[in-house]
């Protein structure tokens, strides 16, 4: 009986914790992002450099692989620039931006590839192509708009996701409650 009284608390209280601090990130989504991009300056500026390193020492040991070398040099440079000033969301928006453009350029060389070869869904990947040059056009021509609209719309999908967890525990905490 007791550990039935605990669970209850338990997911009612977790509840009410994840409903309030899903609504708080909504309220204050913009010093909760400015607080996150503080702190993903370093990580990702770190990641960055690390991703770098691994896309040249593959250039280097197939030199085939140029895309390997330009995304290479571009996130050593982003790192850099990310520890330097506090630019991560320009600094992600324009990496982003250069990455989906080569990878569009890839997907339609490749569907038209796919085409050739008479696959089935070739025009899948130039779908997905044409849509990647899109977003990459966006996040280059004006990156720290593109920027800012990608963190604030990822901090409200995880606010969203806080509420509904936390409807979900209130849920299932009246559901254990009323079990005999």
């Amino acid at each position: 009986m007791e550990e039935k009284k605990t669970v209850v608390a338990r997911s009612i209280i977790l509840g009410i914790v994840f409903i309030v601090l899903g609504i708080l990130a909504i309220i204050f989504r913009q010093p909760v992002v400015d607080a996150i991009t503080t702190f993903l300056k370093w990580v990702i500026g770190g990641i960055l450099i690390i991703a770098g390193i691994v896309n040249i020492v593959f250039f280097v040991k197939d030199r085939q692989k140029v895309p390997s070398l330009i995304i290479g040099i571009l996130s050593i440079a982003a790192g850099v620039l990310m520890f330097c000033f506090n630019l991560i969301v320009w600094i992600i928006a324009v990496f982003l931006g250069v990455t989906l453009l080569l990878d569009g350029g890839f997907k339609i060389k490749e569907s038209f590839a796919a085409n050739k070869a008479k696959a089935k869904a070739w025009y899948v990947s130039l779908i997905l192509g044409v849509l990647n040059i899109i977003l990459g056009a966006l996040a280059l021509i004006s990156p720290l708009r593109f920027g800012n609209a990608v963190s604030v719309a990822f901090l409200i999908v995880i606010a969203i996701v806080l509420i509904v967890s936390g409807i979900q525990n209130i849920v299932h905490g009246v559901l254990i409650s009323s079990a005999n």
